[in-house]
């Protein structure tokens, strides 16, 4: 997987500086998740944000009475847990969502540590992130059909 070219398409970052997605690439992981696993469940601690390569994932809810409902579908390009790079040492920082791999699934993540290591020691690089991360919540809000990309 070429991670620089993922990350460089990706709506999240597109438009950054070359330099800027080499240093997101270098500090990213990539991750191949089989059918039916779960990458993430409600209630975790949120300490990655994710990129789906490949592959599709359903996104599910507990409701009041313990049940489990699936919300929405996601797939190649979509992003999650965008906001779990920023909660202050887990403060209100848990998932709100079960994320599962509906067929095989290839990731690229992002760990909150490995982004607070990349704040404490590239502020111009963190700031060009953060830049593109507000554009991207700009162009969402303003299109109402891409607000399933917002998911914790």
């Amino acid at each position: 997987m070429n991670t620089v070219k993922v990350l460089k398409e990706n709506m999240l970052f597109k438009g950054a500086e070359e330099r800027i997605i080499n240093i997101l690439a270098s500090i990213a992981e990539t991750l191949s998740v089989p059918a039916e696993t779960v990458i993430f469940a409600e209630g975790a601690p949120a300490d990655a944000l994710f990129v789906i390569v490949s592959g599709s994932v359903d996104v599910m809810k507990d409701t009041a009475e313990g049940k489990e409902v699936l919300i929405g579908e996601l797939g190649a390009g979509d992003v999650l847990g965008i906001m779990s790079l920023f909660h202050k040492d887990n403060v209100e920082g848990n998932r709100l969502v079960t994320v599962k791999a509906k067929i095989p699934v290839e990731l690229i993540t992002i760990t909150k540590d490995s982004f607070n290591k990349l704040v404490n020691n590239n502020i111009h690089a963190a700031y060009q992130v953060l830049l593109n991360i507000t554009q991207y919540f700009v162009h969402t809000f303003n299109n109402p059909e891409s607000l399933k990309e917002i998911i914790k």
